[in-house]
This record gives structure tokens, C-alpha cells and sequence, in this order.
């Protein structure tokens, strides 16, 4: 009986499957010919792979999945195997995971694009919990809770530093908006994608209109852009569309002064403050209008703002976070952006020899330091939380499940609760009822011996 019993338990425990990279003992060939840079854990080392020729993936092991990063954008094609396919690519995402599970497991598969597309690494995975390294991306959000305008790639870690993963682990839908791209150096598209992810993040990031160049002033940054063919009115349309399109309940922005006075920090909160305005005008922008209509945004922090001042903690553990501290967080996040680690920024964030332990060690453009710059839903009291006087979204929706004519209201995540509580259930009836089972039949078989 007491075999029977630790057979049993040792089969309730959950175990967890992890998947294997076997990348390296399998065959990647396009049209027959074997292309190493695809493979060699160097995501800026790329081939072009021209419309219509065949990416051909043999494995000794079942392929689950498949792990594709691309140099600069995505295309879309299919991958067959089993006689199906499915489509890759529809979504632009950078970094883009494959589940196979509409296929079905396979040694080998095929993979083809509609148009020329240039492929930094393939990576090919078995069944199970996907290693750290691989991003499952979703959509932007449909509706975000906070919409953070930064302006390049690793601002989100420096100076607001903290805001992601503290409001990651309180349940916000995050939407970040970059002001200028890196398109000239996609390695910082990678590093940005890497840190975000590392936070918390998983709806993409829209990528930004403008170029990145260097200024000092608001005149300067909008020379930079009129070189690039571009005008304040198109950013200012630009942010007009994302304030429309994400319906933020909280929008942050950058300092006035940009932060170390840089003029693309400027220009982007400039424009901000135009379009804060103007994204509630019918009349403005047409096109953004007619596809997502008007919205008032409740409250905007601009960073460092001297007015109704709020001080956000990052020294507090997260659970969500293995109780690291949002500060601890988003240090890592910074640590992926390898070709920024050289600059000035890694001392201010880090301090002299990695002094720093917690936020309030930073001194200088301190990244706790906030202020209300509009609101629609009363002033802060409590001054330590960006929704004071908001509610989360998915905390606003109920849904009513009707159970023995009693109505429970549960948020989405009560929902997850509800149905787990019943899986336990059936698993401590199971166990009940193998007891009870196993007892009768070990009373029997002593009525038998006797």
C-alpha cells in the first residue's frame, strides 16, 4: 500500500518539461547549401534569402518550434510540413516564435517568404517550457493602462528607470512608443527588444518615426528632422495616432529639459504636450480620427516635472519578479544594451565599481522623480503612484458566471482561480477516492490471510 501511495504521489506532482535547443544537431540548408551565419548565436551576422527560395530544416529530434530573428524587418511566407502550413511573418515582429502545434511535431520542414528577407539566426526547439532566450512576442495592446513615450533605445531603462517593471507587476497593460528608430543600427533594435522583454514587456513596441541624431536644443532637433524630410506637424500626427490608438489611461514623458539636455528628449515631450491636446480635437488629423476616433488622456507625468510632484519607489521586492526591486530590474534591462555599455550612462545607472544598490543612489536625473503635468481625474494625494484615482482596466471588467443560481463576479484572473480551484478539486477526489479503494482492498486481503 505504501508503494501504491508513493507511486501516486510521485504521479500528482507536477514536472516540468523544458525544451532543447537543437539547433546544433540539426541541418539548415537553403536550396541544398548550408549557411553558417544563421546559426553562430550572432544576431548582427545575417543572410538575404531572395523571394521564393526554400529554407529546408531536417532534425534527428521532433521540431516544436522554431525561433527566427530578422536583421531589420520581417516578411511575410509560410512553413509546410505534414502535408499543412501555416503562415510566419503577418505580425512584423523582429523577433518572432513559432509554435508548431497547428502542424504538429515533424523532423522536417520547409520555410518560404514572399518577398527578400535577411535572417540573423534561426534557432530550432523540441517540445517543453522555452528557454529564457527565446521572446514570445504578442501584439501591441488593444487598450494600455500606461503609454510611455520614450525616445530611444535604452531610455526606457535609464530614465524611467523603474516604471516598467513596477507597473508590469501590478497588472498594466504597458504600451511603449520609441520618438526615433535605429534603423541605420539594428543591433539596437535587438538590445531594446531584449531589455523590454527582460522587464516585463511582451506587447510589442511601436518603433519610432524619426532618425536618431544628436541636438542640444528644441531648434536643433528640429533642423535634425527637417533634414530627415520630416516636420514637427508628422510627429506631432504620429503621437496624436498612438494616444488615439492605445487609449491610455496614464501617459509618461521624458523631462522638458531632456533629462542631460539632449534635443530629441526635448522635441519628443514638445510634441507631446501639442498632442495631448489635439488627440481630443475632431477636427485634427483625419486619418487617425476616422480609424480610432478621439481620446482625452486622465493623467501625463513628464520626468523630473517641478510641479505636483510625486516620488515612485523602486527599492520595494516584487514578487512577480523573484522579489528583486524594480531598481534590480531594470539595471538588467539596461545590461542588454551591449553597445551603450561603454557611455556615461552605465556609471549613472550602476554607479562608480556597481556602488549602487538602490535607486535613491541616483542623484542626478533621478528616476523616481515625477510630476502631473495634466490630469482629468483630480490631483495626487498620496503622491507615490501614477494611478492614484484610476482603476486598471481589467480590474473594471467583471463577468458574471452563473454557478447553482448563484452569480460570482470574477476579474480575468478570478477566472483563472475559479477553474483552478476545480481542477483541485478533482485532484483531491481522485486521491480520496484511490485511498478509500486501496484501504478496502487491504482490509479484504487480511479478511483472505486470516
Amino acid at each position: 500500500m505504501k508503494k501504491i501511495l508513493f507511486l501516486l504521489t510521485i504521479i500528482l506532482i507536477p514536472i516540468n518539461v523544458f525544451a532543447k535547443d537543437i539547433t546544433s544537431s540539426s541541418t539548415i540548408t537553403i536550396n541544398n547549401e548550408k549557411y553558417t551565419k544563421i546559426t553562430d548565436n550572432k544576431e548582427n551576422t545575417y543572410i538575404n534569402v531572395e523571394k521564393d527560395k526554400v529554407i529546408n530544416i531536417k532534425s534527428n529530434e521532433d521540431i516544436a518550434g522554431i525561433y527566427i530573428i530578422y536583421e531589420l524587418n520581417s516578411q511575410t511566407g509560410i512553413i509546410k510540413a505534414n502535408n499543412k502550413f501555416i503562415e510566419i511573418g503577418t505580425k512584423g515582429f523582429l523577433h518572432e516564435y513559432i509554435d508548431l502545434k497547428d502542424i504538429g511535431l515533424t523532423k522536417e520542414l520547409e520555410i518560404t517568404y514572399n518577398n527578400n528577407v535577411k535572417i540573423g539566426e534561426i534557432y530550432i526547439l523540441s517540445a517543453g517550457e522555452l528557454p529564457s532566450y527565446v521572446e514570445v512576442w504578442e501584439e501591441s495592446c488593444k487598450e494600455a493602462d500606461l503609454l510611455l513615450f520614450t525616445t530611444h533605445s535604452d531610455d526606457e531603462q535609464l530614465f524611467f528607470l523603474g516604471l516598467l517593471p513596477t507597473y508590469v507587476a501590478k497588472g498594466a497593460s504597458v504600451q511603449v512608443v520609441y520618438f526615433t528608430n535605429h534603423n541605420d543600427n539594428p543591433k539596437r533594435l535587438h538590445e531594446q527588444l531584449h531589455g523590454l522583454y527582460t522587464v516585463g514587456i511582451r506587447n510589442y513596441p511601436v518603433m519610432g518615426l524619426i532618425p536618431d541624431a544628436y541636438s542640444e536644443t528644441l531648434n536643433g532637433a528640429i533642423k535634425n528632422i527637417e533634414k530627415a524630410g520630416l516636420t514637427v506637424e508628422d510627429a506631432t500626427n504620429f503621437e496624436v495616432e498612438m494616444i488615439r490608438r492605445f487609449k491610455p489611461l496614464v501617459v509618461v514623458g521624458h523631462d522638458e529639459l531632456g533629462e542631460y539636455s539632449h534635443g530629441q528628449h526635448i522635441l519628443n515631450t514638445h510634441v507631446l504636450k501639442i498632442a495631448l491636446e489635439k488627440a481630443n480635437d475632431k477636427t485634427y488629423h483625419a486619418e487617425s480620427y476616422d480609424k480610432y476616433g478621439i481620446w482625452d488622456v486622465p493623467k501625463t507625468y513628464l520626468h523630473l516635472y517641478k510641479e505636483n510632484k510625486i516620488i515612485m519607489n523602486y527599492d520595494e521586492p516584487l514578487e512577480y519578479f523573484n522579489s528583486k526591486t524594480a531598481y534590480e530590474v531594470s539595471k538588467e534591462g539596461y545590461s542588454k544594451h551591449l553597445s551603450q555599455q561603454w557611455t556615461w550612462f552605465t556609471k549613472w545607472i550602476n554607479g562608480s565599481n556597481n556602488s549602487y544598490t538602490k535607486a535613491t543612489d541616483i542623484k542626478t536625473y533621478s528616476p523616481l522623480e515625477y510630476g502631473l503635468y495634466r490630469t482629468t481625474v483630480g490631483e495626487d494625494i498620496n503622491k507615490n503612484d501614477m494611478f492614484e484615482n484610476l482603476i486598471f482596466r481589467k480590474d473594471e471588467v467583471q463577468e458574471e458566471v452563473v454557478e447553482n443560481d448563484k452569480v460570482i463576479n470574477i476579474t480575468d484572473e478570478g477566472n483563472q482561480e475559479y477553474y483552478s480551484r476545480y481542477k483541485n478539486y478533482i485532484i483531491i477526489g481522485t486521491i480520496f477516492i484511490l485511498t478509500v479503494t486501496i484501504t478496502l482492498v487491504s482490509k479484504k486481503k487480511n479478511k483472505v490471510r486470516k
